[in-house]
């Protein structure tokens, strides 16, 4: 069954950042909805008190153009009370059409609507008295219309006692619901700050808890290498102590060589020894070019004891450019590659050179052999790091174990620069050289 890839740190966290502002917005909308809706409650709480006070203004001015035009019976008052009468008709209308559509929150109920009513029915019959009044002033009628104006007089009166009643009673009511509202607009507020807060605080909870999955993890990986750092130096200490041990046996057996009058078997002892004696040393920061020369006299000398001389090792060195420093184990490596992949399987005379020399500001070191060649692929595998030099024939030919990706390795850190080291051959059976290039002045390190 295939494994479901797990999501990836960025994919955690946008999923988080994602929801939690959808959530963000979905509250603030809803929020902004009820404040909204709460702002228009209060906008419409006076609204009726507002009408009402219209219908007291609008009362007034029909009764004085009535009055106005009884007594002066111009054109100008007989088109002022129709005007007037239209508009009181008009707002008790739309009073009456807002507490039975609900349009205004704050309209008319219980008592208030009784009054209202009151109010409604007393309008008709005050609206048909002063339309008899001025009918009969039109025709003359003195007696009829002396009685219709002081039974609209009276009515007037009744409808603004009501009026005045209604318009107290309503004032209290929605003075009690604006303070209801203003109460709700303050708790919505509050819920709006504490939603937010809480949204905040699961963001960090969830971001904590995401991180510390994250984080686990390479704590545990930081400990394992620790672990692992700690075992290795361990490793390398009691490792010390076989190389040491065998530095004095070779020594011992060199004096014994000498005792016994055998020169060669001694002088082979002494670089044996030699090339131990710097391997032990080669733990420290930095040697010198000099040293790195020696190594690879003795492991020249070492092999051709082995293998009968057959490797003829030729050296072109500018002595002036001995003394600079360089990272240890950087020359046997090169050497020890030229002789297992170069020489070591050819039929004809094995050669390896050695040149040192100052060029163009910077040391050049070159390793040159007449082997088997390299082939371009496997020079970029090399410097991409896909090939292990060592890791097929380790046994075979008896490597040290460092092989030309540590040396590039090495002296990039330690030169802080990409381009130290280059691979050239013609072709197969054609030889290949390497190129090791220091970027100091002769006379530094």
């Amino acid at each position: 069954m295939k494994t479901k890839k797990p999501l990836s740190v960025q994919t955690k966290l946008l999923i988080l950042y994602t929801i939690s502002s959808m959530f963000i917005i979905l509250v603030n909308l809803v929020l902004f909805f009820s404040i909204n809706e709460r702002s228009d409650e209060l906008s419409h709480a006076y609204e009726t008190n507002v009408l009402i006070n219209e219908l007291t203004d609008s009362l007034d001015k029909l009764q004085n153009s009535m009055t106005d035009y009884l007594n002066t019976k111009s054109t100008d008052s007989i088109e002022n009370y129709y005007d007037y009468e239209q508009e009181y008709r008009d707002i008790l209308q739309e009073i009456t059409d807002s507490s039975i559509s609900g349009e205004y929150r704050m309209g008319l109920t219980g008592t208030n609507r009784i009054l209202f009513d009151d109010i409604k029915n007393l309008s008709e019959t005050y609206l048909s008295v002063t339309s008899d009044t001025v009918s009969s002033k039109r025709g003359r009628v003195v007696e009829k219309y002396n009685t219709s104006y002081e039974e609209a007089q009276e009515l007037y009166g009744y409808i603004n006692s009501y009026i005045y009643s209604l318009n107290n009673e309503q004032f209290r009511y929605n003075t009690a619901n604006y303070s209801y509202l203003l109460d709700s607009l303050h708790y919505l507020e509050m819920t709006t700050i504490v939603v937010l807060i809480g949204v905040t605080v699961v963001n960090i909870i969830l971001t904590a808890f995401i991180t510390k999955n994250i984080m686990d993890p390479v704590r545990e990986r930081e400990l394992m290498m620790e672990t692992h750092l700690k075992d290795a130096q361990l490793k390398y200490l009691e490792a010390q102590i076989n190389p040491h041990f065998l530095f004095n046996t070779l020594n011992a057996g060199a004096q014994l060589a000498m005792l016994e009058d055998s020169e060669q078997t001694a002088e082979y002892i002494q670089n044996v020894a030699a090339f131990y004696r710097y391997k032990i040393k080669r733990n420290e920061k930095d040697t010198t070019l000099a040293d790195e020369i020696g190594l690879v006299d003795n492991y020249i000398y070492i092999l051709n004891v082995r293998f009968s001389g057959e490797i003829h090792f030729k050296k072109e060195i500018d002595e002036a450019c001995t003394k600079i420093a360089v990272p240890g184990m950087i020359l046997q490596p090169i050497v020890e590659n030229a002789v297992n992949y170069g020489v070591r399987n050819i039929e004809r005379e094995k050669i390896i050179e050695l040149s040192v020399r100052q060029k163009e500001g910077q040391i050049e070191i070159e390793v040159r052999d007449n082997g088997a060649g390299i082939s371009r692929e496997k020079i970029e595998e090399i410097f991409s790091g896909a090939l292990s030099e060592n890791a097929d024939e380790k046994t075979e030919t008896d490597s040290n174990g460092v092989g030309l990706n540590n040396v590039i390795s090495r002296l990039r850190l330690f030169y802080k620069t990409e381009d130290v080291l280059h691979i050239h051959s013609d072709g197969e059976d054609k030889g290949t050289t390497v190129s090791l290039y220091i970027p100091v002045t002769v006379g530094e390190g």
